[in-house]
């Protein structure tokens, strides 16, 4: 692998954005050191035994030490970030995908719970909704929870549904995908017991004028099971438990993603990131993600913002402004059980000087709030970011 200093790869206008957004250029040379993650499949239903010999399966076909990531379920670490996925086994055979740990820590910290209603609102590509679905289904006797993912490109939500039926199995009956604006959906979650054909029946019997009712477009999902894309389950007036935002962003965060233009051609990184303006639009499109998302979650319900940005301007500044708008008592950024004493996270960005605090000193409450949010630096966290 090329070991050339980043900063003599990377195109002028590329550079300038690092220097815009406040990005150390050094943080892109940790990339040729980084491993390689994956997720196994179906986690909880297997056992140690199975996980180990899995494992060991892994190592033999990557001819590298492949590891457990210690404090995230299902995670493994391939030393050799150069091993493709289609010389291992484990991959070819469906047990594993490919999954940055870093994307597993963002679905793992809304700590799902059985029979919880998930909206996750910037799905694409889907890794993260597969997960989703699959702590759902673990004590899935309890209760039917669902996991609703949205997406604006119809292109993007079809390789969800791709991903869905390829590896979820029997928890894609969980699943229903929207190719809708993140920042305008408004369909509620799906009706209590939309599963149970007693209660269907129950309610058609009360409401005879629904059973015949045709949902408009809106209300309709573009992929779902029959049970939940009947006029009953898609008539619910609740909001959902837990909501995910993984807005979209410039992806300057992402090393693996940034390395690929190495092969791609440098100057389509000048035009998917750097060019369009994208710096002053995306914080826009990420702090109305964000409301929306906060709008469609329940009182007391969990909340995760989270993107492959390293720009404060894409995570800090729209964390702050949203707190500036939401109260105290209202919004409350909490620790996340997931990153303690486990995957070494880093402080959020926080003014350190006079010139830094200029324009912002009216938010130092607003910085004292965000106290518990993190950042996952590739220097420290040994992720992509």
């Amino acid at each position: 692998m090329d070991t050339e200093p980043a900063a003599s790869q990377f195109p002028p206008n590329f550079l300038a954005f690092l220097k815009e957004n406040h990005i150390d250029v050094d943080v892109y040379n940790v990339q040729k050191d980084l491993p390689r993650y994956v997720r196994i499949l179906r986690f909880s239903q297997k056992s140690a035994c199975e996980v180990c010999e899995l494992v060991q399966q892994i190592r033999t076909d990557a001819k590298c030490e492949v590891s457990e990531v210690d404090g995230v379920p299902g995670f493994l670490r391939i030393a050799n970030q150069d091993t493709k996925l289609s010389q291992l086994r484990a991959y070819v055979a469906g047990d594993i995908i490919g999954m940055d740990v870093s994307s597993g820590i963002a679905a793992l910290s809304l700590s799902v719970e059985p029979g919880d209603n998930v909206l996750d609102l910037c799905c694409a590509p889907g890794a993260k909704l597969l997960l989703l679905a699959e702590l759902l289904a673990i004590d899935v006797g309890v209760s039917h929870g669902t996991v609703t993912g949205v997406d604006i490109s119809p292109h993007r939500i079809a390789t969800c549904r791709s991903l869905i039926k390829k590896h979820a199995g029997s928890n894609k009956g969980f699943v229903r995908l929207y190719a809708q604006d993140g920042t305008t959906f408004n369909c509620r979650a799906p009706r209590t017991k939309w599963w149970d054909p007693a209660e269907i029946r129950e309610v058609q019997l009360e409401h005879p004028e629904r059973k015949g009712r045709r949902r408009t477009t809106l209300d309709k999902p573009w992929f779902a099971p029959k049970l939940l894309s009947t006029n009953y389950a898609c008539s619910g007036s609740d909001l959902y438990d837990r909501v995910l935002v993984d807005a979209e962003c410039t992806h300057d965060g992402s090393l693996a993603h940034v390395q690929k233009y190495e092969r791609w051609g440098w100057e389509h990184l000048d035009t998917q990131v750097v060019n369009n303006n994208r710096s002053q639009s995306v914080p826009i499109l990420q702090s109305q993600l964000l409301e929306n998302g906060w709008r469609m979650l329940k009182s007391g319900g969990v909340l995760v913002y989270s993107t492959c940005s390293l720009s404060r301007f894409q995570n800090e500044y729209v964390l702050g402004g949203f707190l500036s708008r939401h109260a105290e008592n209202e919004a409350l950024v909490e620790v996340i059980p997931l990153l303690q004493n486990q995957v070494a996270a880093s402080p959020i960005w926080q003014p350190s000087s006079a010139e830094e605090w200029a324009g912002l000193e009216q938010h130092r409450g607003v910085f004292v709030r965000m106290k518990c949010a993190v950042r996952l630096d590739p220097r420290v966290s040994n992720t992509s970011g």
